[in-house]
């Protein structure tokens, strides 16, 4: 592949990246849901949250139980699959996993400090999680990738 169809191909990823991360904002700070009195809430312990939408998920809506457990992996699951697509240095589980985890705390201390959500260091996990998941999926495609030949990713 020439290197001009690898500009535009980087470009093209890097222009899905900035959209992904500007829906990620809105997701995070700007719905309304997240203004509502009494939605600031804090968790400080890990896995109270994920254990209570284990134990009792007959008791929650099914939007509502899906969207808290799964809804925060799949989020974060474009950061980790973005990525190291962009950066080459970014291509170690660890690094994606502490990126994916400071850029989740990051944000669950703004919306604690700004009352927009609550802070809760289940979302930090969760978040995690899909963090590696996406680079995890990163991986998978670049193997496929290589393995018919297609020169994206050096």
């Amino acid at each position: 592949m020439g290197k001009n169809n690898r500009k535009k191909i980087n470009a093209a990823v890097l222009f899905v990246f900035i959209v992904y991360a500007a829906y990620l904002m809105e997701l995070l700070f700007f719905i309304p849901y997240r203004h509502a009195p009494n939605s600031a809430s804090q968790n400080v312990i890990p896995f109270k949250t994920i254990r209570m939408y284990i134990l009792y998920y007959r008791y929650f809506q099914f939007e509502v139980w899906f969207s808290n457990l799964f809804g925060n992996i799949f989020m974060f699951m474009p950061f980790g699959f973005f990525l190291p697509i962009l950066f080459r240095r970014l291509r170690k589980a660890w690094i994606m996993g502490l990126l994916s985890c400071l850029a989740s705390a990051l944000a669950e201390i703004i919306q604690g400090y700004f009352h927009v959500g609550g802070f809760d260091v289940d979302d930090i996990l969760l978040n995690t999680t899909g963090g590696l998941c996406g680079y995890g999926i990163f991986l998978l495609v670049r193997k496929l990738v290589k393995k018919i030949k297609i020169e994206i990713w050096r």
